[in-house]
């Protein structure tokens, strides 16, 4: 490649790679802001979070098109070939993650028809859990550090028996107070999207672990 055209290249895989983090921010966002709805009760808050979503998916698809746009025109090889392949799985991670923190606005709303009080219990803290390990895939991302990105494992795994915990203090609610049934659902719905974020943050240290080594491992097994 010539050295107009590399610098060329370069300064179109470093846009990719700043969309690819605004599209992360951008669902931790989505997410935190979700949380926040459900434990300030504010439909308003939570309605905001279901439409901002459709910018966030327009996002993830025009990132989609950049990785498509250089993988056609630029010819990449070697580790290039791996940055743009890894953002392009990465992107679609992200877009899920915002997908969870739409459910947890659309869940809260869902909550508001049978207002019976239930505690939330470790739900912020485990949003805190979930959102840290976001915070640390896209730090990995942007520094491509294979070590943060393969420690990020045993946080997940932190992340799962802290839902498990969570998940069986709802259940004792709803046990003892059969009234709380449908609000404990909602409550368990919302653990279970948090503990998919952890799990999408897994995801995205992964794809950094390939794009930096070429190595295909799996975090989650």
């Amino acid at each position: 490649m010539a050295p107009g055209v590399r610098v060329h290249f370069e300064q179109r895989l470093a846009q990719l790679n700043e969309d690819v983090l605004q599209l992360g921010t951008l669902a931790r966002r989505a997410v935190a802001r979700g949380l926040q709805a459900l434990g300030d009760s504010d439909q308003d808050l939570a309605r905001e979070v279901i439409v901002e979503d459709v910018s966030l998916n327009r996002m993830r698809f025009d990132v989609e098109a950049q990785c498509y746009a250089l993988l056609a025109t630029e010819q990449p090889v070697a580790s290039d070939m791996r940055a743009i392949v890894a953002a392009l799985i990465i992107v679609g991670d992200l877009e899920r993650i915002g997908d969870h923190g739409k459910m947890i606005a659309r869940i809260f709303l869902r909550m508001l028809e049978d207002p019976r009080p239930i505690e939330l219990g470790d739900i912020g803290r485990l949003g805190e859990m979930s959102l840290n390990m976001l915070d640390r895939a896209l730090r990995a991302l942007s520094s491509r550090d294979v070590e943060e990105a393969q420690a990020i494992c045993a946080a997940d795994d932190e992340v799962d028996a802290f839902y498990k915990q969570t998940f069986n203090v709802v259940l004792s609610y709803m046990l003892e107070n059969p009234r709380l049934i449908g609000a404990g659902t909602h409550l368990l719905q919302v653990a279970h999207e948090l503990e998919r974020v952890s799990d999408r943050a897994t995801n995205v240290a992964e794809r950094v672990i390939y794009a930096v080594t070429g190595e295909l491992i799996d975090l989650n097994r």
